[in-house]
């Protein structure tokens, strides 16, 4: 009898017996991570890597951007300033010699779609110009000036105490002789500075490095283009980014960087 009871008692299999340890081994493992966190978070508190800090430097960097925006202006320069990447957004430390990102935003110049009609009221010391995109591949197009000889007409009989530089150097080039279209060229700086500054300098894309700062000229268009739109429709793996960061994209235009082919000097 106690032969037949032990027999019809049921057995741990080996498949019960591995799920017992995989589920022993989670929680230890989860206790692990959560040892970690805290003691990362600690190390991280201690070294002043904290949000206090990152909204301090944050602010910092924002004075920063209404600062050189200012100096532009009191030197003839109708640009605005942005910083982006690790600086504004506080994730980077003093030793880990991050580069400073700024995207110079030229306020000379006045965009708009081949598909919308040119702007009727524009500042004199603006120049409007067309993007088109049809000739182009997907997220490049070309800058044409609307109407060459009428807006160089007007520039000539501006005062010329009150020209703004970048307006000054654009006309210098005949643009009815090339249709009015605007080579990559016009956004570039380093074919401007002194052999001992250009020795620190740098290209890669539409940026130019001087020394730690990178910077990224951009023409400004309130309107988004056609091949653009393709984010607020493409999948977002791991929800990102939030439908709140897409909603809030939609209300702003885009940035229009000298990015092209070096066999076509017109494509952006």
């Amino acid at each position: 009898m106690g032969r037949e009871r032990r027999s019809k008692q049921k057995h741990t299999t080996r498949k019960d017996r591995n799920k017992w340890k995989t589920a022993q081994d989670v929680a230890y493992n989860l206790t692990d991570d959560n040892e970690f966190s805290n003691t990362l978070s600690r190390i991280l508190n201690e070294c002043a890597v904290n949000e206090h800090l990152i909204q301090f430097r944050r602010e910092r960097q924002l004075f920063f951007e209404r600062e050189q925006t200012f100096v532009n202006k009191a030197f003839g320069l109708y640009r605005h300033m942005y910083i982006f990447g690790s600086q504004i957004e506080g994730t980077t430390t003093l030793g880990m010699m991050s580069d400073i990102d700024c995207l110079i935003r030229y306020d000379t110049f006045l965009l708009y779609l081949e598909s919308e009609n040119p702007p009727l009221h524009t500042h004199d010391q603006q120049v409007v110009l067309k993007v088109g995109a049809h000739s182009c591949s997907s997220q490049y197009c070309v800058l044409t000036m609307n109407e060459p000889s009428k807006q160089t007409m007007r520039f000539r009989q501006l005062n010329p105490n009150q020209k703004h530089v970048d307006l000054d150097h654009f006309f210098r080039c005949d643009w009815t002789q090339n249709d009015g279209k605007v080579p990559n060229t016009v956004m570039f700086i380093l074919p401007y500075l002194t052999p001992s500054i250009l020795q620190h300098a740098k290209r890669h894309g539409p940026a130019e490095g001087i020394g730690d700062i990178e910077y990224v000229h951009a023409f400004y268009c309130e309107s988004i283009p056609k091949q653009c739109k393709f984010v607020f429709g493409r999948p977002r793996p791991g929800h990102w980014p939030s439908e709140k960061t897409l909603k809030k994209a939609k209300k702003y235009g885009v940035f229009i960087v000298p990015q092209g082919s070096p066999k076509r000097k017109h494509i952006r």
